[in-house]
Formats: C-alpha cells, sequence, structure tokens
C-alpha cells in the first residue's frame, strides 16, 4: 500500500529515506515562499504541519513516533545556523544585573526622597 503527500510516493510504513524527501521538500518550498508577498509563511508551515499531522494518523503509534522522529531532525539539520541569536542568549538576564539595576533605581528613588524632605 502507498500513498502520496506533496508529490512524494511513500510506502506504508514510510522508509527513512521517503520522510528525509519530505523534510527536504517542505524546507525548500518554504525557502521559495519567504520571497512571495501573498503568502503568510504562519499559515502555510501550518498547512505543512496539518499535511503531515494527516498523514500520520494512518500510522501505528511507533511508526509515527519514529517518522516525527526523522522528519524533525532533518528539518533541524537543514535549519540555518542563526549566528545573531545564539542559544546562549536565551538565558536572560543575570541576577547581578538584576540587583544591579534595582539598586541604581532604588538610590534614585532615595536621593529624590532625601532632596524633598530637607529641602
Amino acid at each position: 500500500m502507498s500513498r502520496t503527500l506533496d508529490g512524494i510516493d511513500f510506502d506504508m510504513p514510510p522508509t527513512a529515506g521517503q520522510v528525509m524527501a519530505l523534510a527536504q521538500l517542505h524546507r525548500k518550498k518554504l525557502d521559495a515562499a519567504i520571497f512571495r508577498k501573498n503568502i503568510h509563511l504562519g499559515e502555510y508551515s501550518l498547512a505543512q504541519r496539518k499535511a503531515v499531522y494527516d498523514f500520520t494518523r494512518q500510522l501505528d503509534e511507533n511508526q509515527r513516533e519514529q517518522f516525527y522522529k526523522l522528519y524533525n531532525a532533518e528539518l533541524v539539520r537543514l535549519a540555518d545556523p542563526d549566528l545573531l541569536h545564539p542559544a546562549s542568549a536565551e538565558s536572560g538576564l543575570s541576577k547581578f544585573a538584576i540587583f544591579l539595576t534595582l539598586a541604581v533605581v532604588a538610590m534614585i528613588l532615595g536621593g529624590t526622597v532625601f532632596v524633598k524632605v530637607f529641602q
């Protein structure tokens, strides 16, 4: 038994090569859609994921898990590294920076109150 999704014929259950080819096709289509003004990227990528979701409903639980593991791993492999926003930048502010900011604000407020009281 086979099924076609986005022009790729899949065996049931799909092989690793077929899943990787689908991920590569979706990445290529998404890259092409970036430069089109009439396509909303969020809706476009959700439509791709919905098609994949509908396709995987025909697989049993283990096959579905393996499919998504391969599909997501291939998409991560194909992703462009974002040098301007490294993962380490997502850690947030340090406790020292927050404490220092609060101390400066407290000194400014305290100085303002001190000047008003003793004027």
